[in-house]
């Protein structure tokens, strides 16, 4: 009853806590920023993250751009990732670019109120450009007034430098940081940080408006952001 996907050996998903991670990931981001009409994610071709998205009925519209379009194939033709996404792919709101999430950014576009990065972790060069200040500076440029940008960071506990020099990255692009984390079975206590424009929701003052949520809930989220002394 476990489906689990890996890429290059390295574990994506489980789906017995998948909506542990891509819960956390999306809503927080969606709840704070001012505009979430126009949503960009970076990452994410399993569909989990846009399945997450698009339980906010104002979204209009969601740019996937990812760059390996086998991952996005199987994500709407296979019917266990079907099944597990909702066949978000496969929407009319959806739009699927096969493509260097960077060198999208270089371009212009319309803006975006919420940008969600969904990738591995900075284990080689080219992952690590996605998480350089460059590659923030590109995000704040495409966010709309009081938008946000968020990113999964790897884990606080296992992995405590590289979560926060994430977070100090993203500080030095230009962008009002907030890190929080929460258990994901399959991957330990996991990381995440979003990055502000201006405007919007404080974090603690959220609400997710969007039915059938598993996990999240905002009193669980204020928890969130605080740390214990070894993370």
């Amino acid at each position: 009853g476990d489906v689990r996907l890996y890429l290059d050996r390295h574990l994506q998903f489980s789906s017995v806590d998948e909506y542990r991670y891509h819960e956390t990931l999306v809503h927080p981001a969606m709840a704070m920023a001012h505009h979430r009409q126009r949503v960009l994610v970076i990452g994410g071709g399993d569909g989990l993250s846009v399945r997450e998205v698009l339980r906010h009925t104002d979204v209009e519209l969601v740019d996937l751009v990812d760059l390996d379009p086998a991952v996005t194939d199987l994500g709407r033709r296979d019917l266990r990732l079907t099944r597990l996404n909702d066949n978000a792919l496969s929407r009319p709101k959806v739009r699927i670019l096969s493509e260097d999430g960077f060198a999208f950014l270089q371009r212009a576009h319309e803006a975006y109120g919420v940008i969600i990065i969904d990738l591995p972790d900075p284990r080689d060069e080219a992952l690590s450009k996605l998480y350089s200040i460059e590659f923030y500076k590109l995000c704040a440029r495409h966010l709309s007034p009081g938008g946000v940008v968020v990113t999964q960071a790897s884990s606080p506990y296992y992995a405590r430098t590289s979560f926060w020099s994430i977070a100090a990255t993203m500080a030095a692009a230009g962008l009002r940081v907030v890190s929080y984390h929460t258990l994901v079975p399959s991957f330990g206590e996991w990381g995440f940080v979003a990055g502000r424009s201006g405007g919007g929701r404080e974090p603690t003052e959220v609400t997710f408006d969007v039915a059938g949520l598993r996990h999240l809930t905002p009193e669980l989220f204020r928890q969130m952001l605080t740390f214990p002394g070894d993370m």
